[in-house]
């Protein structure tokens, strides 16, 4: 009998990209395929791709030096009152 990856994968209900264990049984014929998370269940929507592309952006932004800096927090505080003022017009 042939069995495809691709079966044992749709059958275990894993994806491309998905992190598994591959363990050897100690008679050394058989498999055991384990899916494994490789960051806390809490930490999922960090690895999305959306989240993913906004830490891109950011990283580009900074690259790229599109940021502004503040001499202090007061005026950091003006710069964000002053954002949200012209938001609202």
């Amino acid at each position: 009998m042939l069995v495809s990856i691709g079966q044992v994968a749709r059958k275990l209900g894993i994806k491309e990209g998905d992190y598994v264990r591959v363990e050897i049984g100690e008679d050394g014929a058989s498999l055991r395929i384990v899916p494994v998370a490789w960051h806390l269940k809490e930490q999922e929507y960090f690895w999305s791709d959306e989240w993913q592309g906004r830490i891109q952006r950011s990283l580009k932004d900074l690259e790229e030096r599109r940021f502004q800096t503040h001499e202090t927090v007061e005026d950091l505080v003006k710069e964000l009152e002053n954002a949200a003022d012209r938001k609202n017009r």
